[in-house]
């Protein structure tokens, strides 16, 4: 009997125990995942271990799911596996991907009579996957998304694949969104919001686009919209917009902002933009998630199976056609990127980039919108 055939499985869980590690962008994509969990598993006990508040924030707002934050840092870890295992988890189910060593050992150490997680073609030792048998196999080709969900069926939930990630922010989140706007000129104006940084991870320098084509963009955004663009910036990738605005010939209508307080407050800035023009990251997903559509720059990774939900035709790849080289979790138990992926990104021109943003529609001759702006899809 294979993992996607267990029969009754509902029947024999009573608390289950997701751990959430890899950041926001793929806590997200393992949203649709925990809330039709929580449907499939009304009276289950559901807890999410998360490394930081943000990746717990993703959670919050599905009704009857608890989430822990762990911290960082290998004393944090051993507090995560302490913490995992007073739950007395029957069920331990670790999203995609996970074809590293540390997710087989938590999932050990985690003492749930049930491991749920994928299988892939390298690892069996390197990454312990020894460890866990009865495995559900990834499939090449598929969004992180649909992976996720594939992961209910040998717990004896049906999944819907049509699902995509949520995100709704607080009243009080959008108190503060709105303060921070009127603070910088915002109040009631149209937007676009432009993201050019990255968490600093192996990926990181693979995706950035340089800060001179951003600031040649920002400013043909601004100019063929008629829009504000707003120019933001997270912890990770601070001092990322004033390099921006430094190369900019013309600062009328480009605005900054640094997005220090909680996610919520930035899903709720997110939701007021026209829409999100910048990098593969969290921030992307988190705004299509609050029902934004999302422009990203992608190179190295593989837009088919990370790229915004529902935002495939937004997807700016390098002009060379190479497909994605990005080696985990497939050919790799660890991220790892070819050297001649460095640079990649910056082959991406400002022009490829503006024939994704005029979808939204430009500005007539007399400064007014086009019907095609005024009718942009949210």
């Amino acid at each position: 009997m294979t993992s996607t055939e267990t029969p009754n499985a509902k029947q024999d869980i009573t608390t289950i125990v997701i751990p959430i590690v890899a950041g926001i962008g793929n806590a997200l994509m393992a949203e649709p995942m925990v809330r039709q969990l929580r449907s499939g598993l009304p009276t289950a006990r559901i807890v999410v271990t998360a490394m930081i508040p943000p990746m717990a924030a993703v959670f919050g707002g599905i009704r009857g799911v608890e989430t822990i934050v762990t911290g960082r840092g290998m004393k944090n870890l051993l507090k995560s596996v302490k913490t995992t295992r007073s739950l007395r988890p029957d069920a331990y189910l670790v999203p995609f991907p996970s074809n590293r060593w540390e997710y087989n050992a938590l999932a050990k150490a985690s003492g749930a009579k049930q491991v749920v997680m994928h299988g892939y073609p390298v690892g069996k030792f390197s990454a312990m996957n020894v460890l866990h048998g009865n495995r559900v196999p990834a499939e090449r080709g598929l969004h992180d998304v649909m992976q996720n969900l594939r992961l209910l069926q040998p717990l004896g939930i049906k999944p819907d694949f049509s699902d995509t990630p949520r995100f709704s922010p607080s009243p009080s989140e959008h108190a503060a969104a709105e303060a921070s706007l009127a603070d910088i000129g915002l109040h009631d104006c149209p937007f676009v919001v432009v993201h050019a940084g990255s968490a600093k991870t192996i990926l990181a320098t693979a995706k950035r686009w340089p800060s001179e084509k951003y600031a040649a963009l920002v400013q043909a955004i601004a100019q063929a919209t008629g829009q504000n663009v707003l120019i933001v910036e997270g912890p990770d990738e601070a001092g990322v917009a004033a390099e921006i605005v430094k190369h900019c010939g013309n600062l009328d209508r480009i605005h900054t902002l640094k997005l220090a307080g909680p996610l919520g407050e930035s899903a709720a800035i997110l939701s007021r933009a026209s829409f999100y023009v910048g990098t593969d990251s969290g921030l992307a997903h988190l705004a299509a998630a609050v029902g934004r559509r999302a422009v990203t720059l992608f190179a190295p990774a593989d837009p088919d199976r990370v790229c915004p939900a529902g935002n495939r035709d937004l997807v700016v790849q390098p002009p060379d056609g190479r497909a994605a080289s990005f080696l985990y979790p497939w050919q790799a138990t660890k991220p790892k990127l070819p050297p001649e992926e460095l640079g990649r990104i910056n082959t991406i021109t400002v022009e490829q980039v503006m024939e994704k943003v005029r979808v939204f529609g430009v500005v007539r001759p007399d400064g007014t919108p086009s019907p095609n702006n005024e009718s942009a899809p949210a």
